[in-house]
């Protein structure tokens, strides 16, 4: 969220549609279904209306008397509601929704004189208006004392237009103290894993803060969280994604977690480097593997993080050694990656991801001129000269160029050859070696002469 611009926050109780109308304010990101409780983190991003730019909030379904957490509420509702309180706080307008098909409930009165007891800057909106049924039935919640609903559909966006004039008229006085913005490019870090292995927790502890809710029901995070951050002068984007387990079954439970799997692989394609979070107090499993083979496909830049470091009993020096070690021979594909042993809860090595990050992110812009690429071609047909593929003619390298903006590699070979497989992973071997591409994902691809060259 960026606190250089007013806050507008959709608040209501579960199923009035604010993460429709969210969606339509801000091009679609929230995950909407009629599974109550489905929004439970704060969705934020920028949108603009009128040449007037502000933060437009996606927040969790209040239910009961707001902000009274009961004994039998779970931890994630009880999160729910500490986050809806803050953000209401931080707020400088609170768009009040309503269900104009169902009409005035108990959470609808509660939140109504929540509102007026603080003296909230707000705006009535009845959503669900449709028809003209549905207007006439909006007109119920002038009962509650906040005037007359706006009225509008966020699945067809009737009024919505009429809505915004308003919100703008709302907050065009607010004026908030500006900070310099910095210049350089944003550095996109996506958190991935299984379900339970502590992504949104070292996401607030590096945050310092409970940003995202942590729990030990599985699936807890459902959106993608996309949150801003500046360390070391460098602007991050955090990206906390949805667990990813398997699905035994076909409910609507299971479909809406597969709309959280569909927003991670979207998060992992705008993303420059992706954290792969395990749990180290656990055996690497099948899925652990699977969720890294999804990483290598992104062809992003990639850290391994070992959470739950503070699990492990009886560290001496050579312990670190002893897991790395392990995840490399359960994990043999990842070799080239950097492994960090971090505890979330103890808050132990989490800014070490961020600096390895950074280091990630200024590698990503080496140059590799031809003569250095020259010398290398040189020294790896010295040290192991090429091994034949398919056919019976040995290969010769000619050439092996790069990509100028690219980590991609090209090798040049002869009419009517081809390179072993073993051999293209040698060279790839070679290559992090030389350069220092270690963490950093790089394509290789083999050309082959349209026709033989005269000797």
């Amino acid at each position: 969220m960026n606190k250089n611009l007013p806050i507008v926050s959709i608040v209501g109780r579960t199923n009035v549609g604010k993460s429709t109308l969210f969606n339509l304010l801000v091009k679609n990101k929230a995950i909407t279904s009629t599974i109550p409780g489905t929004t439970r983190d704060i969705n934020s991003q920028e949108t603009e209306w009128l040449g007037k730019v502000f933060n437009i909030v996606d927040t969790g379904g209040i239910e009961d008397d707001l902000f009274k957490k009961k004994e039998k509420d779970s931890l994630v509702d009880k999160k729910i509601i500490e986050q809806a309180e803050k953000i209401i706080s931080q707020s400088h307008l609170i768009l009040f929704l309503v269900d104009a098909k169902v009409g005035i409930l108990p959470q609808d009165k509660n939140f109504a004189s929540y509102i007026k007891r603080n003296k909230l800057n707000y705006i009535l909106v009845a959503n669900k208006c449709g028809n003209k049924k549905e207007r006439i039935q909006a007109d119920e919640f002038i009962k509650l004392g906040l005037g007359e609903p706006k009225k509008i559909s966020a699945i067809t966006g009737s009024g919505t237009g009429d809505l915004l004039d308003m919100v703008v008229e709302k907050i065009k006085n607010i004026k908030l103290k500006s900070k310099k913005t910095t210049e350089k490019e944003e550095i996109k870090i996506a958190f991935i894993g299984k379900t339970n292995v502590g992504k949104s927790s070292i996401i607030n502890s590096i945050l310092n803060e409970e940003r995202v809710i942590v729990s030990h029901e599985e699936h807890t995070t459902r959106d993608a969280q996309f949150i801003p951050f500046q360390f070391k002068g460098y602007p991050f984007v955090l990206i906390d994604t949805a667990g990813i387990r398997k699905r035994k079954t076909k409910t609507k439970q299971n479909e809406l977690e597969q709309k959280s799997v569909d927003q991670t692989k979207k998060a992992i394609a705008k993303t420059n480097i992706i954290i792969l979070v395990t749990d180290v107090s656990k055996n690497i499993s099948v899925g652990d593997m699977k969720i890294a083979q999804l990483a290598i496909k992104s062809k992003k830049s990639l850290i391994v993080v070992a959470n739950k470091w503070d699990l492990i009993n009886d560290k001496n020096l050579k312990t670190y050694d002893k897991y790395v070690q392990y995840y490399n021979n359960i994990m043999p594909f990842l070799w080239w990656a950097k492994i960090i042993p971090v505890s979330a809860i103890d808050k132990t090595r989490v800014l070490r991801i961020l600096d390895e990050a950074i280091k990630l992110y200024e590698k990503s812009k080496i140059q590799i001129d031809k003569s250095a690429l020259e010398k290398f071609r040189q020294k790896i047909i010295k040290i192991h000269p090429p091994t034949i593929g398919k056919g019976r003619k040995k290969p010769k390298i000619y050439e092996i160029t790069k990509s100028e903006h690219k980590l991609s590699f090209e090798i040049v070979i002869g009419y009517k050859t081809s390179l072993n497989e073993s051999y293209v992973r040698f060279i790839s071997k070679k290559l992090r070696e030389e350069f220092d591409l270690y963490g950093l994902s790089i394509s290789i691809y083999v050309k082959k002469l349209k026709k033989m060259l005269k000797k």
